[in-house]
């Protein structure tokens, strides 16, 4: 959630005619996250997002925005995309794809606590069950294609002991198949600034443009790999006891599920780091952009390594 694409107030207002949603009031970028252009847009008939897409074609958001309608029609809080005049989600604005959703209550949690983890795992275990009846499919395009595309891309600007640990890791991770594991819908990017709190009341999970057809523990992986460790790897085991256990109360876990779980972190680790030293090193140009540390998941993948029984003993 960045500024790549700045938008003036009458071509916003002439977008908004393409929508019920009243006239506009106000509107502001938004620094938070990496991929997409947001704004906060409110109207005198209400508070809305709107996100311009500035690298995912438009032929891949239809399930994502359908999985969103989804998941608020059934009791999974998660912000509904804004309907035009045709009833379609999906809009053009400035030659990129653009959508715009409703405005949830709350605020990330950056610093969060035992009980902000409990509720987050129950949440992921209810949207793994309740998803079970959706029909949608997409493919994980930040999967092992992407990995590999990635390395070339970024491999001769490491120094050589990132380039070292990058070329085990994928190899490990080309190894295990993860075909084998239970599958469904996930969100697959579920950190922190992608949760709203009021308190340790969920008010919404946003941002589901890299959800996509998975295993079903590598979600949970990904959210213990952001919400459960600090800066300098420093790993909450209480909270990601917490997180683990209200999700395998939603929905039952197999005994392949748990043998994959270091290994489910470790592909976490190694997809964001990829992800992040891509930003890092390739920037993008935008009136408000936001890059995040790499080293964060890099630690995720050293702690697999170095603390693997501490890791492991969260079930």
């Amino acid at each position: 959630m960045s500024v790549y694409t700045n938008i003036t107030a009458s071509e916003l207002d002439a977008f908004l005619r393409l929508y019920s949603v009243g006239s506009l009031r106000d509107y502001a970028g938004i620094a938070d996250g990496i991929e997409n252009t947001n704004y906060f847009v409110t109207t005198d008939e209400g508070r809305f997002v709107l996100t311009l897409f500035e690298q995912t074609r438009a032929e891949e958001l239809p399930y994502c925005l359908s999985l969103m309608a989804f998941l608020a029609e059934h009791a999974i809080p998660s912000a509904h995309p804004v309907a035009d005049s045709t009833g379609g989600y999906l809009q053009d604005l400035k030659g990129k794809p653009a959508v715009l959703v409703q405005r949830l209550n709350g605020t990330s949690v950056a610093n969060p606590d035992n009980e902000h983890c409990r509720v987050v795992g129950a949440t992921i275990g209810r949207m793994h069950t309740v998803t079970r009846t959706y029909q949608g499919t997409r493919e994980n395009e930040r999967g092992a294609a992407w990995r590999e595309k990635t390395l070339v891309l970024i491999r001769d600007r490491l120094s050589p002991q990132d380039r070292a640990t990058l070329d085990s890791e994928i190899a490990f991770q080309r190894r295990f198949e993860f075909g084998a594991l239970a599958q469904g819908v996930i969100h697959a990017d579920l950190f922190r600034d992608n949760a709203l709190f009021e308190g340790h009341t969920l008010t919404g999970l946003i941002d589901f443009y890299y959800s996509h057809s998975g295993p079903l523990i590598y979600d949970l992986a990904v959210a213990v790999s952001d919400w459960c460790f600090g800066d300098h790897g420093r790993f909450n085991a209480d909270g990601a006891q917490a997180m683990v256990r209200a999700y395998a109360a939603e929905r039952t876990i197999d005994a392949i599920e748990l043998d994959a779980w270091l290994v489910c972190l470790r592909a976490a680790g190694l997809r964001f780091w990829l992800s992040r030293l891509k930003d890092q090193l390739f920037p993008r140009g935008g009136a408000i952009t936001h890059i995040k540390d790499p080293d964060r998941f890099k630690s995720v993948i050293e702690a697999c390594h170095g603390n693997s029984n501490l890791l492991a003993s969260i079930w």
